[in-house]
Parts: C-alpha cells; structure tokens; sequence
C-alpha cells in the first residue's frame, strides 16, 4: 500500500519538472529575425493595364485572364462626373457606345472596337465617391 502513493508522488515530480524545464525552454526562445526580400515591391502606381483613371483613383483588385481584364477601384468623383469622364474619354478614342443603363446609383456603360468590349459599371458609395469596375473582353 505505501509503493503506490510514493510511485504517484515520483511521477508527479517528474511531471512538473518536466513542465517546468519546458516553460523555461520556450520562455527563452527567441526566433531568428527575418530578412527583407527587396524583390517583393508593392503598387507604386495604379496604371498597371490600358484602362484611364481619373487622377485620385485607389485601385481595390485587378483580375486577368486570357481574355479579359477587370479593375476595380474607388474615386472621390460623383457617378455622374465619372460617367461623363468615361465616356469623353472612349468616345474621342472612337469606341462605339452599345450599351447604356442607369438604376438606382449604378450606372452600366459598354464601348465596343474592333474585336474588344470594355464594360464599366460604377456605383455611388454611401460616403461620397464612386466605385469603378472596368472588364475588358477581346474575343
């Protein structure tokens, strides 16, 4: 009768010596500082395809396929200042207009030249400003 409770004391040593030089192991541990890769280089500039943006535009996310390409960024502009600054833009380019649609605070636009189509859609933000997403399909 008096082995087990001397085995059960023993092994309870044990274990909180062994968890105490484990706490002690990894309070000291100190990883190895990292380096800093200089390849990896952020978005220095928001032109990084062939789509016009006005001047305070903040890209969100960019998309590319084989055939397409889609943007979408955020600017200070009024839909209808945004509207109007694509479709000048696309117009004294020659692209044809073929599509037009208005809703609710969304606007759809398409130009079509040659063999590829630019869908634009632009939303009014809650706090002022517009969200752009600009798609470009080459068939």
């Amino acid at each position: 009768m008096f082995k087990k409770p001397a085995v059960i004391l023993i092994s309870l040593l044990l274990l909180i010596g062994m968890f105490s030089l484990t706490y002690l192991y990894f309070s000291k541990y100190q990883p190895k500082a990292l380096k800093k890769i200089p390849e990896v280089k952020g978005l220095r500039n928001i032109n990084t395809d062939d789509f016009p943006y006005p001047s305070d535009a903040v890209k969100i996310g960019t998309n590319k396929t084989l055939n397409t390409t889609q943007t979408t960024f955020t600017t200070k502009g009024s839909l209808n200042d945004t509207v109007e600054f694509y479709k000048k833009f696309y117009t004294q380019k020659n692209w044809n207009n073929v599509n037009e649609k208005s809703a609710e605070g969304t606007t759809t636009i398409s130009f079509r030249k040659d063999s590829e189509t630019v869908n634009i859609v632009l939303t009014t933000e809650k706090n002022d400003g517009t969200v752009v997403s600009l798609e470009s399909v080459k068939e």
